[in-house]
């Protein structure tokens, strides 16, 4: 079992999580100066990125 690999997914899975953290944070104003748009990307980047990183983990 390659546990390089399985270690990279789950820093990629929380990674994803912190951007959409950041994208709600975005979102709700507590970083003010941020539009709509850019909150609802990073927010579907963020869960895009969890769901890939979760099933690759998954799949290892």
């Amino acid at each position: 079992m390659n546990y390089g690999k399985k270690f990279l997914h789950i820093i990629m899975a929380g990674v994803g999580m912190m951007i959409c953290v950041m994208g709600i944070a975005y979102k709700t104003g507590y970083f003010p100066g941020h539009s709509n748009a850019s909150a609802m990307f990073f927010i579907a980047a963020g869960a895009i990125i969890t769901i890939f990183g979760l099933i690759k983990m998954k799949g290892d």
